[in-house]
C-alpha cells in the first residue's frame, strides 16, 4: 500500500485541523456513512415488537447534525469550535435533492422511523425551500396570488430506499440475516473452545446477576448464550428507571461479556461455512464492504453527480464484523473496537482528492478514501480518523486504488456471490441477468443454434413451494438462535394463571408451557417511536445494591479489553445526545 510522505502527511495534517486550510487543499467527493440503530426498547422479556425511543430518535438527530456540519457546511452559532468542516462538491446544503443522496434502511419500523429523524437533523425543516428540479419556485405560487409551503414549517421529504429480509438489497445491510450457512455455523457454536472458555469464565458472574437483575426470568437464560439481550434490557433499565439498582459495575460486566459474545458470533474468521476460509461468520462485514464500495463506483462513474452522501441503518452485526475484517480490532485501534458500539455509532467512508480544480472530477489514482468512527452520539464522541487494514498508526489515509484492493479481498462480487456463500434460497433463484453489486452475475446467452425450454407452470410452483419452505426454515431457526426463542414446560410453581404480562403477576395464563426471550434477530424486530405502555415500568425485583465486583476476565485468545472512559453508566446519563439540537457544535474530527 502507498505510505505517504513525511512531508505531504504533515501537511494534510495541518490541512485537516483547519477549515480554510483544508477547503484549498481536498475536495470532498463522497461520502458514506453506516449508522447503527438508535436506542430500541429492549427485545429480552418484551412482548411487543422493538420500538425506537425518544432517545433513540435524539441519537438519530444527533448523529446527522454532525454530518451536516461537516458535509453541508452547516453547524451551530460556535461553529469556531468546528475545526473541520469539509462540504461535499456540488451537494445541496440547504434543500434535498434526493438525486445526491442514497438513504438505506430495513424495512423494520424502528429502522425507518430513526432513518426520518435522522433526515430531520440532516436537513432540518425550511421555508420556501427548492430546487428547479421540484418545480422551482413557481410550485409554491398559486393562480390567486398567494403562497403555499410544505408542511411543519417547510418539512423535507427524503426518498428512504427501505428492504425487507424478502428482497435481495436487504443483505448489503444485514448480510447474516437470511444467510443459511451462517445460521448453520452459530449451531456449532457452543461447541467452539473459545465459547466454552468464556462460558466458563462468566458463569459464575451471569449466576450472581440472575437473582439481583433478572430474577423475573427463567434463571436457565441468564447465561453467556443470551449475553448481548442481557446487556441491552439491563442498560435500558439502567437508564429509563428511576427505581434502577443495577449496580454499575455489573452492567460493565454485562456489556463486556456481551461485546465478546458478538465478536465470537460475527468476528470470528477462521470460522468456514461450505468451503474454507470462506469467513461465514463475518458475512455482515462482507457485504457491507460490497456496498460501499458499490456508493464509491456509482460517485466515479457520474464524475461525482451521483451518491454524493450515502446513509445506511444498520444492526451490529455488520459493524463488528468489519472492524474484524479490517483489522481494526488489531494494533492501537483494538480498545476502540473491542468494544460494543453503543446507539447511533457510525463509521463513515470518505471519497476525496487533494489539490487540483474542483470542477473537474479527478481520476482514480488522484482519490483517496479516510475512514472515521465514532462511537456513540454524547458530547465527547469524537469523530476519529483510524487506519484500515494494518496500514500504520498514522496512515489513516488509503488511495482509492489501495483501498479498493483491499476490500476485494473481503467483499463480495455480487448478490450471487452471497447467494454461493450462503447457500440459501431466497430470492437466489430469481437471479437474471442484472449486473453490479445489487444485482446478480449476468445469465450466459444461449450459444448459436441451441434452444431454450421455458418453465412449465409445475415446475415453477415445485420452485416456489421449496423456496417456501425454505424462508420458514431459516426464520425459525434464525429465531430460536438468534431470536432467543426457547420452549420448555415451566416449573408450575414459577407461573402464575395470574393474567397479565411477561414479569410475574403480568404473566399470561395462556403463557403456561412457553417460555419466550426475544432479542437478537434484529430483522424480526417491529415498532414505531413511542415507547409502548407509555409510563415507567414496575421496578425490578429482588434489586440490591451491592460492592462492585471485578470485571470478569473471559478467555485471553478473546482478546477482550475494557476502558473506563468509554463504560458510562446509563444511569447517570440519560441524555447522552448534548448535541442533539442544531443549536449545539457537533464534535471536532481529530486523527488517531
Amino acid at each position: 500500500m502507498a505510505i505517504l510522505s513525511v512531508a505531504l502527511a504533515a501537511a494534510l495534517v495541518v490541512g485537516f485541523g483547519s477549515a480554510s486550510a483544508q477547503s484549498t487543499s481536498e475536495h470532498i467527493w463522497a461520502s458514506s456513512a453506516w449508522v447503527l440503530y438508535g436506542e430500541l426498547t429492549p427485545g429480552f422479556g418484551n412482548v411487543n415488537p422493538a420500538a425506537l425511543t425518544p432517545l433513540g430518535a435524539q441519537q438519530m438527530y444527533s448523529q446527522a447534525t454532525m454530518l451536516r456540519a461537516r458535509y453541508l457546511g452547516h453547524s451551530s452559532d460556535e461553529q469556531e469550535n468546528v475545526t473541520s468542516i469539509a462540504p461535499i462538491v456540488g451537494i445541496q446544503t440547504n434543500v434535498i435533492d434526493n438525486d445526491q443522496l442514497s438513504i438505506l434502511s430495513t424495512t423494520d419500523r424502528f429502522a425507518t422511523a430513526g432513518a426520518l429523524a435522522f433526515m430531520q437533523g440532516l436537513y432540518p425543516p425550511l421555508n420556501q425551500a427548492w430546487i428547479d428540479k421540484t418545480g422551482g419556485s413557481e410550485a409554491f405560487l398559486l393562480s390567486n396570488g398567494s403562497s403555499i409551503d410544505y408542511p411543519l414549517g417547510g418539512y423535507q421529504y427524503p426518498d428512504i430506499q427501505s428492504s425487507s429480509m424478502f428482497d435481495q438489497d436487504s443483505i448489503w445491510l444485514q448480510g447474516q440475516a437470511v444467510c443459511s450457512n451462517y445460521i448453520k455455523s452459530l449451531l456449532d457454536f457452543d461447541s467452539d473452545s473459545d465459547v466454552v472458555s468464556a462460558q466458563a469464565n462468566s458463569s459464575k458472574f451471569y449466576k450472581g446477576v440472575a437473582t439481583r437483575i433478572f430474577s423475573d426470568f427463567d434463571s436457565s437464560a441468564i447465561n453467556f448464550d443470551n449475553a448481548y439481550e442481557l446487556y441491552e434490557y439491563a442498560a435500558y433499565h439502567a437508564t429509563h428507571d428511576n427505581d434502577s439498582q443495577i449496580d454499575s459495575n455489573d452492567l460493565v460486566n454485562l456489556r463486556l461479556m456481551a461485546a465478546v459474545q458478538q465478536r465470537l458470533r460475527n468476528a470470528n474468521l477462521s470460522a468456514s461455512g461450505n468451503t474454507e476460509g470462506d469467513m461465514i461468520r463475518a458475512v455482515a462485514g462482507r457485504t457491507m464492504a460490497t456496498k460501499v464500495m458499490s456508493l464509491f463506483e456509482d460517485n466515479i462513474n457520474s464524475a461525482g453527480n451521483s451518491k454524493k452522501l450515502n446513509v445506511a441503518f444498520t444492526p451490529l452485526e455488520p459493524f463488528v464484523a468489519f472492524a474484524a475484517l479490517s483489522k481494526l480490532t488489531e494494533g492501537a485501534s483494538s480498545d476502540t473496537f473491542l468494544q460494543l458500539p453503543y446507539p447511533g455509532a457510525t463509521m463513515v467512508f470518505e471519497l476525496f482528492s487533494i489539490g487540483g480544480d474542483e470542477s473537474i472530477y479527478p481520476p482514480t489514482d488522484k482519490l483517496w478514501v479516510r475512514f472515521f468512527y465514532r462511537n456513540s452520539t454524547g458530547p465527547d464522541a469524537e469523530l476519529t480518523a483510524y487506519s484500515l487494514f494494518a496500514n500504520g498508526v498514522n496512515n489513516y489515509l488509503m488511495t482509492y486504488p489501495d483501498f479498493k484492493a483491499a476490500m476485494d479481498q473481503i467483499s463480495l462480487a455480487s448478490a450471487s456471490d452471497w447467494c454461493g456463500l450462503c447457500g440459501s434460497a431466497l430470492f437466489c433463484t430469481s437471479l437474471l441477468s442484472n449486473t453490479g453489486p445489487s444485482s446478480p452475475t449476468p445469465t450466459p446467452r444461449p450459444a448459436s443454434g441451441t434452444t431454450t425450454t421455458a418453465m412449465s407452470p409445475a415446475v415453477a410452483g415445485v420452485i416456489g413451494a421449496a423456496v417456501t419452505i425454505a424462508v420458514v426454515g431459516i426464520a425459525a431457526l434464525a429465531a430460536i438462535l438468534l431470536g432467543g426463542v426457547r420452549f420448555h414446560r415451566a416449573d408450575s410453581k414459577q407461573r402464575n394463571s395470574t393474567i397479565g404480562g411477561f414479569k410475574g403477576a403480568e404473566k399470561m395464563a395462556s403463557d403456561t408451557d412457553i417460555a419466550y426471550v426475544q432479542g437478537g434477530a434484529r430483522h424480526e424486530r417491529t415498532g414505531s417511536w413511542e415507547l409502548r405502555n407509555g409510563g415507567k415500568g414496575d421496578s425490578e425485583q429482588g434489586v440490591v445494591s451491592v460492592t462492585p465486583i471485578a470485571p470478569v476476565e473471559p478467555a485471553s485468545t478473546l482478546g477482550a479489553t475494557v476502558q473506563a472512559r468509554d463504560l458510562r453508566n446509563p444511569a447517570k446519563n440519560v441524555d447522552d445526545d448534548a448535541i442533539s439540537e442544531i443549536g449545539h457544535s457537533p464534535v471536532d474530527p481529530r486523527e488517531f
